[in-house]
């Protein structure tokens, strides 16, 4: 009776005293407010969380992002009420972002990952789209003194015009990733202003480019030369050496570098202009150069390493190309893997009755003994096999290089040559080369075998 008579009399005094009854405590979940939205995050771009409540930096295990191609990632941040994953991003990736009840905010709430809480503790997936990185300055040449050539490589291609140079250049070459700027006199560092990277359509400034105060030593340039039937080499040598121009044609040297002129007649005279461009000048030269008689050539124009076919020995496969005038005869020749005289294979005929006379604008294909590529090879290809069932050395590699060896007036000669071990091609796709030097892999999967393709 008296607990009634409280309870009566305590709502009669909040009543009339205008005393409002106390309502139930209302929790306040820390949840994330802000997601980053879905789009290409650029390298150099931070992505960005954030929350209604300052973020427990010591429960970033909470907060966990991965790379597909670069794994686990630790450049995250807290900051405040935002969690940041830092640049520079991995470039041409996707991010994988996890976020668990593990994240909590400064006074230890854990963070709500679905609509309410419950035991099944749900985590929040996200994933992220990476683009291309803005081009850098990968290499300087030279790295030891000053210089009136100065070599800069990026690590994309960019387009430099030669009124953004500062001090402005008599003269610029580009070359691939390559730009050479032409001074009067040896200088220390140089301003490109502005340059414009191709592959994101985006304007770097004022990009600095530093060489050691040292002067150079003086120029020392040897030459050497030879011609062939259809073509002229030309060997630059020298410590100042840094880039050489010919026929229109830059190289960049490195205190030395090769250079061929292709697609001479035989039996002619030219005369050939080389600039090279040294630490302290430019050095011109002229060269009388008389082509030889006319002469078959072959190259290696494609080599399947690594079939995806199944038992993949027999799917691996070498092809020649005739790209001369006259036909080659290929008696008498031999195929090694690994250019060390061991394990050389002779080359034979797989069908009896064929001879070994490769003509003039067609292919040959060498496979091991036991290849099934009757259905396969175009019926002008030359099908060629060693005497078992794997190319040379135990078949082909991916790190190794491949030579035509043959035996020409007594001497054995080296006839043609390819290194697939610089090129990474996909797994069941083939290294391809063309008469114009490029090098691709095949547009298709286990290549083109007795068929030849141009690079594009």
């Amino acid at each position: 009776m008296k607990k009634l008579c409280f309870s009566a009399i305590f709502a009669v005094l909040t009543v009339s005293c205008g005393i409002d009854e106390p309502l139930p405590n209302d929790y306040e979940p820390f949840i994330c407010t802000e997601y980053p939205e879905e789009r290409v995050y650029y390298p150099e771009e931070t992505i960005v969380f954030k929350f209604n409540m300052v973020v427990n930096p010591n429960s970033i295990k909470g907060f966990s992002v991965s790379s597909e191609n670069a794994g686990e990632l630790d450049s995250v941040e807290v900051s405040g009420k935002s969690v940041k994953i830092l640049p520079p991003l991995p470039a041409e990736d996707n991010l994988f972002v996890t976020l668990t009840s593990a994240l909590k905010s400064i006074d230890n709430k854990p963070l709500m990952t679905g609509e309410q809480f419950s035991e099944n503790k749900e985590v929040k997936e996200f994933v992220y789209e990476t683009g291309i990185k803005l081009p850098e300055v990968a290499e300087i040449i030279p790295d030891d003194s000053k210089s009136a050539a100065v070599a800069v490589k990026f690590d994309s291609s960019v387009e430099i015009k030669i009124k953004d140079v500062e001090p402005k250049p008599e003269d610029m070459m580009k070359l691939d990733e390559w730009y050479v700027f032409i001074f009067d006199k040896p200088l220390d560092s140089l301003k490109i202003l502005k340059a414009r990277s191709l592959s994101r359509d985006y304007e770097l400034n004022n990009i600095e480019v530093k060489l050691p105060s040292d002067a150079p030593e003086e120029s020392d340039v040897t030459f050497e030369s030879k011609a062939t039937d259809t073509t002229f080499t030309l060997s630059v040598k020298g410590n100042t050496v840094i880039a050489l121009a010919i026929e229109s044609s830059y190289f960049i040297c490195r205190k030395g570098c090769t250079a061929v002129i292709d697609g001479l007649e035989p039996e002619k005279t030219y005369e050939v202009k080389a600039e090279i461009y040294t630490k302290t000048g430019k050095v011109n030269r002229t060269f009388g150069v008389k082509t030889d008689e006319a002469s078959p050539h072959i190259m290696i124009s494609e080599i399947m390493h690594t079939p995806s076919l199944e038992p993949q020995k027999s799917w691996e496969f070498v092809e020649l190309y005739n790209y001369s005038a006259m036909d080659f005869d290929l008696s008498g020749c031999f195929i090694d893997d690994k250019n060390d005289g061991k394990g050389v294979d002779p080359l034979s005929a797989k069908n009896e009755g064929d001879d070994l006379i490769l003509r003039s604008g067609e292919v040959a294909v060498i496979t091991g003994n036991e290849a099934a590529f009757a259905d396969i090879l175009p019926q002008n290809a030359l099908w060629l096999i060693v005497d078992d069932t794997t190319i040379a050395d135990a078949g082909l590699t991916g790190s190794e290089s491949v030579q035509i060896l043959c035996d020409i007036d007594g001497a054995r000669t080296v006839a043609a040559e390819a290194d697939p071990g610089g090129f990474k091609t996909d797994k069941g796709f083939s290294f391809t080369a063309d008469t114009s030097g490029r090098n691709c892999q095949s547009d298709v999967e286990n290549g083109t075998p007795g068929v030849y393709a141009e690079c594009r």
